[in-house]
């Protein structure tokens, strides 16, 4: 019934567009509409009034020396890929509405774990309505995929997944824009259960998040926001009624809009986003711990010289714990790296990540996973990326780390990762988007 009623919704609105008095310039007065515009025009196929990208991708194609990295016994080696197109096409409509569809499904193979064999899908697709300084879009999602849960259970889980969004946009004036965002998802796990975590239990769920951003871009290369946030989180199973919450952000962010001209490999400038505040997860339940404190995520890249760029990265902020004996876990990761173009045609790049999760002291719980600390990772990731050309890229990868943890069965597992990537085609681009929720 939501459904019919958010299709009906985006009925009204294409024909109120449609018999507005007031015309839009081109793709209308927004930064968002020019950014639509952008996307639309680089699309590399046409058909007719269609517009698209389609690729096939062969992801993470190698040997993983422990698949579970250290969630068993014993290490569990194999050799896996990932395959499946990614498609993309936008439809507009007189530089006014534009309606665009993604799918990528994908083939996700194990030689040796036959159980881990599985088909994803994951499907988006989104109205959009230029106006001339008032940008709105409406759309929705479905995914169905078995992937990796999280850092704190590191086995593949199958989620099913369908979200329904709204996003009102006003650009005041050259300088200064608002936007109001909402989100509503439906989240539902495969019922696997171990000694004290039933995901479908603790994790079923349904989250409502809306975000009300200002923006201030008064120089081309930066644009500047505030962003408060609200969300609510109603979860389905009688047994983790102690997990409904609600939870509270205000931060403050960048994007750094890079240059559209240079080659392929070209590090200069700033690149990226930074969005750090406060974050506060009230637990309804007065016998469970409350979250607040520092949250956020940064990505940036920094020109150093003209073919190397230095990367940080940041993260932190409060989840949801598959284990019964938890309410949330405050998950943090950070690290830094380097990427060097080495030619015109071939980048290569190095990270070094550390992570921790660790949980709230003082919940009343029947199960309860160690206090504090209970999962560490260090991890170095290694990338030479080489165009053969405009339409096939391969990445040769390498993956090293290391967990110490609590909760797993090994207090101390390694894990190495050996393979390639390869793109053909044009892949699925990235719409310049106002910030997305943070939990």
């Amino acid at each position: 019934m939501k459904q019919r009623r958010s299709l009906v919704a985006c009925l009204l609105t294409f024909l109120f567009v449609h018999l507005a008095r007031t015309e839009a310039l081109a793709w209308g007065n927004t930064w968002m509409g020019m950014s639509l515009e952008q996307a639309v025009n680089s699309a590399r196929g046409r058909l007719g009034a269609f517009r698209y990208n389609a690729a096939l991708q062969i992801s993470n194609a190698g040997h993983d020396s422990d698949i579970y990295f250290g969630m068993l016994d014993n290490p569990v080696p194999d050799y896996l890929f990932s395959a499946g197109p990614d498609i993309h096409v936008f439809l507009p409509v007189k530089k006014r509405v534009v309606f665009d569809i993604s799918e990528s499904p994908r083939y996700n193979f194990f030689l040796k774990t036959e159980r881990e064999r599985a088909l994803n899908n994951a499907f988006a697709g989104t109205v959009h309505l230029i106006f001339d300084r008032v940008y709105i879009q409406a759309g929705g999602g479905l995914v169905n995929a078995k992937q990796r849960l999280s850092s704190e259970l590191n086995v593949n889980i199958r989620l099913k997944e369908n979200n329904v969004s709204g996003l009102v946009f006003w650009q005041a004036s050259k300088t200064t824009s608002f936007a109001l965002q909402c989100r509503r998802t439906r989240y539902n796990f495969e019922n696997s259960t171990s000694e004290f975590a039933n995901n479908s239990e603790n994790l079923n769920r349904i989250e409502n998040l809306v975000n009300l951003i200002g923006y201030l871009q008064q120089r081309s290369k930066a644009r500047f926001y505030l962003d408060g946030e609200y969300g609510s989180y109603v979860f389905a199973a009688d047994v983790s009624h102690l997990r409904k919450s609600k939870s509270y952000g205000v931060y403050a962010g960048v994007d750094f809009i890079p240059s559209a001209a240079g080659f392929e490999g070209q590090t200069s400038g700033i690149r990226g986003s930074a969005k750090i505040g406060y974050q506060y997860l009230d637990v309804l339940d007065p016998s469970q711990k409350d979250f607040s404190g520092l949250a956020g995520d940064i990505g940036v890249s920094l020109g150093i010289m003209k073919l190397t760029a230095l990367r940080f990265f940041f993260s932190r902020g409060s989840q949801f714990s598959v284990y019964a004996g938890r309410t949330y876990y405050l998950e943090t990761a950070c690290g830094m790296g380097l990427r060097r173009s080495l030619t015109k045609h071939i980048v290569f790049t190095y990270d070094l990540g550390y992570s921790r999760n660790d949980y709230p002291a003082g919940e009343v719980s029947m199960v309860n996973p160690p206090e504090k600390s209970a999962d560490k990772y260090l991890t170095h990731a290694f990338a030479l990326n080489v165009r053969i050309r405009k339409d096939l890229e391969i990445s040769l990868l390498a993956d090293l780390g290391q967990r110490n943890s609590k909760l797993a069965p090994r207090p101390f597992s390694k894990h190495a990762f050996f393979g390639f990537s390869l793109t053909y085609g044009h892949s699925i681009g990235e719409l310049s988007m106002p910030t997305g929720p943070r939990f």
